[in-house]
């Protein structure tokens, strides 16, 4: 029989918790660019899709370029600014990049549901991640985290919506076994019903945005983990950290 272990259970418990203690502190993985080369290459087998040119600079988190030619399209991503929202191990990386696979994908589809058609090519992304992490049965809560800490923007809806839909894909798929072409028909037929029943935080969301965009920006406040009071769970979570790496 198999000794229980603690430290596995736990994992297995908050693997589709979107928190910041487990997306900075828990289940780390050390991935290397050769590690993201095979996730990258992995994922576009599965949709049958070219694997694209991939470049590792990038200003933004990640970013899909897609060129006029058939199959040309470049990859980039930021691995520092990655780690830092909590992309911190394989299954993160990969729905990351299934992601921004799903933008070449769905690169000529024009969905029709709000009036930010770029919105919706995102929420799509998303549902894909979910439906992937699924049928690939890999944990969700980093990913959650990191889109739920982005605010809105003229190219991408709320993070919390975003991390809902990721939600909604996953559970929509429990049990299901399907393949690349499967998944992106059931995006088109999810996305529907998903922008519908959520467009009343959609417009809240888009018309708040435009207000924003016309107040000038404020600049962000840095805080120092030390400078935090003993009784914040954040300072106290990053010291257990700190403590356990000096064992």
């Amino acid at each position: 029989m198999t000794a229980y272990d603690h430290q596995q259970w736990m994992k297995y418990m908050r693997r589709h918790e979107a928190n910041v203690f487990n997306a900075i502190f828990y289940d780390k993985e050390e991935v290397t660019e050769d590690d993201i080369e095979y996730i990258i290459a992995d994922v576009a087998t599965f949709f049958d899709l070219p694997k694209p040119d991939i470049n590792s600079k990038c200003e933004s988190f990640a970013e899909v370029l897609i060129g006029d030619k058939n199959g040309e399209c470049e990859l980039s991503y930021n691995l520092e600014m990655l780690r830092k929202v909590g992309i911190n191990n394989k299954d993160a990386f990969t729905l990351c990049f299934v992601h921004e696979i799903a933008h070449q994908a769905f690169y000529t589809h024009q969905f029709m549901l709000f009036c930010s058609e770029r919105w919706m090519q995102e929420l799509a992304a998303d549902l894909t991640a979910g439906l992937y992490a699924e049928r690939h049965n890999l944990a969700t809560g980093k990913f959650k985290y990191a889109l739920s800490r982005q605010k809105y923007s003229i190219t991408h809806p709320d993070g919390e919506l975003r991390k809902e839909i990721v939600e909604c894909g996953r559970h929509y798929l429990e049990q299901q076994f399907v393949d690349g072409e499967k998944m992106m028909w059931l995006v088109l037929q999810i996305m529907p019903s998903f922008v519908f029943t959520h467009m009343k935080e959609l417009k809240r969301d888009w018309y708040q945005m435009l207000d924003d965009l016309e107040v000038p920006p404020q600049e962000p406040k840095h805080y120092n983990i030390d400078d935090l009071p003993d009784s914040n769970l954040i300072k106290q979570a990053d010291l257990k950290y700190k403590q356990s790496k000096a064992q």
